[in-house]
């Protein structure tokens, strides 16, 4: 099952203990999610960008490649090819670094062919601030639930959570406005989504990228 957050996220904005088990917030992350895609979208966001080969060595594909985003939650789903697109699998294909957001292809050869520089790399992900929202939401669900079994009022702790989901929300509201006012500028109709067509600073990838931080 798809989760936009993870127990500790929602942890960071609520005390669980004695109140719900893992479980039960696990729970409620699991329908927050599903609301947050049928609202927002499904993916979320996605980028495109050329498969580039080093023209200063031989047969040799860059293997780094930056999302768009510095700091995303996590890689969705990932295509490489050209008119029709090979999915690949994690570990095997490529790895991730959320805290830079790009992805790593493990070699020149993924999805059991080798690279093209006619290819394109297409990535499904999910940004921070949709994991954040679904936190504050899960947080917020779970404390109205409690005052309605309990049959008390709005505490300080649900109003702080309001808070701060009210200015994530116009963060996301800003988000979508921008793309949906750019009129379709970024809209694909062949995918039947936005697509952010990213282009890739070889240079720069190769030194952001850190060896010690990878996210399977």
């Amino acid at each position: 099952m798809r989760r936009l957050c993870d127990l500790d996220d929602v942890k960071r904005h609520l005390n669980i203990e004695g109140r719900w088990t893992d479980d039960e917030v696990y729970v409620e992350i699991e329908e927050q999610t599903d609301d947050i895609y049928q609202e927002c979208g499904d993916p979320l966001a996605a980028m495109i960008t050329y498969v580039d080969k080093d023209t200063s060595q031989s047969n040799v594909f860059y293997l780094k490649y930056f999302l768009g985003e510095n700091r995303i939650y996590g890689v969705e789903r990932v295509f490489v090819g050209t008119a029709t697109k090979r999915e690949l699998v994690t570990t095997d294909d490529y790895t991730t670094q959320s805290n830079v957001g790009m992805i790593k292809f493990t070699t020149s050869t993924v999805g059991g062919l080798r690279l093209s520089d006619s290819d394109e790399l297409l990535v499904y992900y999910v940004p921070n601030l949709f994991a954040k929202y679904c936190a504050l939401r899960t947080a917020k669900s779970l404390l109205e639930k409690m005052d309605t079994i309990t049959g008390g009022t709005s505490s300080r702790e649900l109003e702080v959570i309001d808070n701060k989901l009210a200015e994530q929300k116009n963060q996301i509201n800003l988000r979508l406005g921008i793309i949906f006012s750019s009129e379709n500028i970024n809209y694909d109709s062949k995918y039947g989504i936005n697509l952010n067509r990213v282009m890739q600073q070889h240079d720069k990838n190769d030194y952001v990228w850190k060896e010690d931080s990878v996210n399977d």
